[in-house]
Parts: structure tokens; C-alpha cells; sequence
């Protein structure tokens, strides 16, 4: 049963669309430390995620500052809290038992550059660097893809053969983001058997809203590869 998240929500009626095509989770970027178009600040978030009902999980998307991390984390009270900055293995394992300290938990993503296809982490080999982001003790681990111009919503995949590999060589449940839509979905699903797929950009429209035509193909697509 491979799960959905719809991310980058910042319109209540993304948030009630996604949530009416079956989406299991929702991301909240929030005072992200870089400019994207889904940033929000505190209060909105607090006002879209209460809006939020019962058995979806909310995710805050945030990163590099542990102080503000944590004080996003205690006004939010989100299900978990996805770690999408710079943060070293040494700050990320500090700033997780921090966060499961209040009871929430902690997914990290190893991102790859759509430029070089190499990974954005301390090691340069993506099994190596994918096993130290799983001793740092988050909860999961997203693969995803990283720009020059954008930390996420790039709209270019991951290696998918790669992302098979590290699925097998972690132990953590494996969240597989980067370049997903409804096309390829269903592809995606079947070649790497994610825990869950992640997209932002990909069930959007020109103007940054979430298409509820497209938002709904990428949920059957996913729902049908489940089978």
C-alpha cells in the first residue's frame, strides 16, 4: 500500500481537494529558510493544518535552523516534521531526538542534483550517505531531487534503479519524491515499491494551485499500482 503525500499546501481549498481524492498526508512548507513559492508563516500554517481532519497526517516542511525547527514543531503539532535544509548528520541526530522528544516524527531527505545527479549529502556515495542519514534516527527517508534555483519541486526525477537499491539496503520506510505525476507514477511505484511517493509540482497548475484533475490522476495512478 504505497501512501500519498500532496505537498507544498498554502490554499485551504488544496487542502480540502487533496484530501478528497484520497491524499494520506499533507506538507506544509513553513518558514523555509529559502524563497519557494509554497512558503508560510506560522499562523497560516497553524490555521491551514488545523483545517486538516482526522486520519491524514500533517507534515511541516522546514529546515537548517534547529531553534526554529523546534519552536515550529511545538506551536504546530504536526504528525512529523520533514528535515528538507542542509542539516549535517551530527545536527540532524541532535535535532531528532529533540523532535521525538515532543512526540513527532522525523523524515529526511537525500536529495539528488538535477545538474550532476550526484547526491547533496557528506558522502558523495548515495548508499553510504543514505545509511548515515538512517543511524541518524529519522523516522523515513525521502529521495528527492535538488536545484541550483530549488531545494524541492524541481520537477526532475531521481534514479529510479538507484532508489530501488537504497530501498533495499535501508531499513527505514523509503518516500520517493522528485519529478512525479500521473504519467509516470504508476512506473515510479512499481520499479523502486516505495513506502510512499511525495509531489508538489507535478499536481500543480500555471499559477502554482493544486488542478484538481491532476491531483486526482496521480492518486488513482498510485491507488491502482497498489494492486
Amino acid at each position: 500500500m504505497t501512501r500519498v503525500k500532496i505537498c507544498g499546501i498554502h490554499r485551504e481549498a488544496d487542502l480540502h481537494l487533496s484530501v478528497a481524492c484520497g491524499a494520506d498526508a499533507l506538507g506544509f512548507v513553513v518558514e523555509y529558510p529559502m524563497d519557494v513559492p509554497w512558503n508560510l508563516d506560522r499562523a497560516a500554517a497553524e490555521t491551514l493544518m488545523y483545517a486538516t481532519p482526522p486520519f491524514v497526517s500533517r507534515v511541516i516542511v522546514v529546515g537548517d535552523d534547529p531553534a526554529l525547527v523546534i519552536a515550529l514543531t511545538k506551536r504546530l503539532r504536526p504528525h512529523a516534521v520533514q528535515l528538507h535544509g542542509n542539516e549535517p548528520i551530527a545536527v540532524t541526530a541532535e535535532m531528532v531526538t529533540a523532535i521525538h522528544g515532543l512526540g513527532v516524527q522525523v523524515l529526511k531527505p537525500l536529495r539528488f542534483s538535477v545538474e550532476t545527479g550526484r547526491c547533496h549529502a557528506e558522502s558523495a556515495d548515495p548508499f553510504e550517505a543514505a545509511r548515515q542519514i538512517e543511524q541518524a534516527g529519522v523516522d523515513a527517508l525521502i529521495l528527492d531531487s535538488v536545484s541550483d534555483t530549488r531545494p524541492a519541486g524541481t520537477g526532475q526525477s531521481v534514479d529510479w534503479a538507484v532508489a530501488r537499491q537504497i530501498r533495499v539496503r535501508v531499513r527505514l520506510p523509503l518516500i520517493l519524491a522528485g519529478g512525479l505525476h500521473a504519467g509516470n507514477v504508476g512506473q515510479a511505484v512499481a520499479a523502486v515499491r516505495p513506502y510512499g511517493v511525495d509531489v508538489i509540482s507535478g499536481v500543480e497548475n500555471s499559477v502554482g494551485g493544486k488542478d484538481p484533475a491532476k491531483v486526482k490522476a496521480f492518486i488513482q495512478a498510485v491507488t491502482q499500482s497498489r494492486c
